[in-house]
C-alpha cells in the first residue's frame, strides 16, 4: 500500500522525532511505501531543499504554497504519486483543501490527524489559555453555507475564505484521527460525524531510553525539571509561583527550566526574584537529545503544569527515563497520566496544589517509583511504533 503524508513542516531532517517522521518510518518498517509532501520555505534550512530522501527511503517533496494553492504538489498528486491513501497532518495545513478536493475526484480515501485542536485561533479566544473561555464552535466555517452566511453578516472576505479553506477539510475527509479522547468530543461538537473519528495517539521516539539504566536523584539537591516553551500555555509561570512553597519544604531543591523559546523569560525571572528563590533557579536554552535524556534521568520530578496540551510527549519521555511526573488535570495530560497511578495531577492553574504534589513525589520515593513503573509499562504498550501502525492499519483497511 502506498501512503502519501501531506503536512506543514514535519519532515525537517533536523527534528527526526516529529510525529510525521515517526509515523512514516514505522509504516515503512512494516512494508508500506511512504511519500511526503510539505511546505517549501527558504527561511528555514529544513524546508529549503525541494526534494530529498530521508532515512528509511522516504522521499520528501516540498512545494511553495501560494495562499491555499501549491501547483507543484497538486501536479505530483495528479500525475506522479497516485497513492492508495492520503494522510493529512494538522488542521491548519495550507495544502489540505486542494489535496482533499483532488483526492475526492480521484477516488482516493483521505485521513486527517488533528494535532492540537485548541491551538486554532478561530476556535479559541486565547490560544495560550484556550480552556478559560467558551469555545467558538459557530465561528468555524466548515461548509459553503456557513461561509455565505458569514459574508452576508459583513465578515471580512479574506479572513472568511481563509477560515473556510482551513476548516472545510474537516467535513470532507473520510476519517478524522484525534490524539485524545477529550478532543474527540470537541470534534464531534464541531459537526464531524462521531462514527468517522478515531482516537489514536502518536508514537514516541523511544531510542536511547534504556529501562535498565536508573539514575538516582541527589537527595541533598533534588532537581525539579521543566522542559518546554516559556509561553503561558506551558504554565511556566505556575511552576515559578510554586517554587517558594517547595523550597520551604525541601530547602536544597533545584529548579531547572529548559526552553528553546524564551519569550517569557523576563516574567519568569521576575516571579522567581519576587518569590526569593533565585538561588534555587537555573534557566537553560535548547539542549540536544543526549543532554535532555541526562537531565530527565537526574531529575527527581518533571513538572509540566500546562494549561493545554495537544498530546503530552514530555510526560511520556519523562516516564521512559524513569522520572515521576506532575502535570495538570486537562485534556491530553490527564489521558497520559492517571492520578496516583502513573503520576500526579494538579488542578488547573493551582500553584499551591502543584507545589504540594512536587514535594510529595520528592519526599515519598516509594510513590515516585510506583508511578514510574506503572507509567513506563503503559507508555511501552500504548505509544510504541507498533501500536501506532496497528491503529493506522485498522483505519486504512476500512477505507481501501
Amino acid at each position: 500500500m502506498k501512503i502519501l503524508i501531506v503536512t506543514t513542516f514535519g519532515f525537517d531532517p533536523a527534528f527526526p522525532s516529529r510525529p510525521e517522521q515517526l509515523q512514516a518510518r514505522a509504516l515503512v518498517r512494516h512494508g508500506y511505501q511512504v511519500v511526503a509532501h510539505e511546505y517549501f520555505d527558504r527561511r528555514y534550512p529544513g524546508q529549503s531543499t525541494r526534494h530529498e530522501w530521508l532515512p528509511d527511503g522516504i522521499p520528501v517533496h516540498r512545494a511553495r504554497p501560494y495562499g491555499f494553492f501549491a501547483p507543484e504538489s497538486l501536479l505530483r498528486l495528479l500525475v506522479a504519486e497516485r497513492p492508495d491513501i492520503i494522510h493529512l497532518q494538522h488542521m491548519r495545513n495550507l495544502l489540505s483543501f486542494q489535496t482533499v478536493v483532488a483526492a475526492r475526484r480521484l477516488g482516493i480515501p483521505t485521513v486527517l490527524t488533528v494535532n492540537g485542536l485548541l491551538h486554532d485561533a478561530d476556535l479559541v479566544v486565547d490560544r495560550e489559555r484556550p480552556l478559560e473561555s467558551p469555545l467558538r464552535y459557530d465561528n468555524l466555517l466548515t461548509t459553503p453555507g456557513r461561509l455565505l452566511r458569514s459574508l452576508a453578516r459583513g465578515a471580512y472576505p479574506r479572513r472568511a475564505f481563509r477560515n473556510y479553506l482551513i476548516h472545510a477539510p474537516l467535513l470532507m475527509v473520510d476519517r478524522v484521527i484525534s490524539l485524545a479522547h477529550g478532543e474527540r468530543d470537541l470534534l464531534a461538537r464541531i459537526g464531524i460525524d462521531p462514527g468517522i473519528i478515531s482516537v489514536l495517539p502518536p508514537s514516541v521516539d523511544m531510542h536511547g531510553y534504556d529501562p535498565s539504566i536508573v539514575t538516582q536523584p541527589d537527595p541533598a539537591r533534588p532537581m525539579v525539571l521543566f522542559i518546554g516553551q516559556l509561553v503561558p500555555r506551558k504554565g511556566f509561570d505556575i511552576l515559578a509561583r510554586a517554587m517558594p512553597a517547595v523550597v520551604r519544604a525541601v530547602p536544597g531543591v533545584r529548579f531547572v527550566f529548559v526552553s528553546f523559546n524564551r519569550a517569557g523569560e523576563a516574567e519568569l525571572r521576575r516571579i522567581v526574584e519576587s518569590g526569593g528563590v533565585a538561588q534555587n533557579f537555573e534557566l537553560r536554552g535548547q539542549v540536544n537529545e543526549a543532554e535532555k535524556l541526562r537531565l530527565l534521568r537526574e531529575a527527581a520530578v518533571v513538572a509540566a503544569p500546562s494549561r493545554y496540551e495537544g498530546f503530552g510527549i514530555p510526560l511520556i519521555e519523562a516516564l521512559l527515563a524513569g522520572t515521576p511526573v506532575v502535570t495538570t488535570d486537562v485534556i491530553a495530560c490527564n489521558e497520559v497520566i492517571e492520578h496516583e497511578r502513573t503520576g500526579l495531577l494538579a488542578p488547573y492553574g493551582d500553584h499551591e496544589a502543584l507545589a504540594a504534589a512536587i514535594v510529595r513525589l520528592i519526599q515519598n520515593r516509594d510513590l515516585a517509583r510506583t508511578c514510574v513503573e506503572a507509567g513506563r509499562r503503559e507508555v511501552l504498550a500504548r505509544y510504541s511504533a507498533d501500536s501506532l501502525v496497528a491503529g493506522l492499519e485498522r483505519v486504512y483497511r476500512q477505507l481501501v
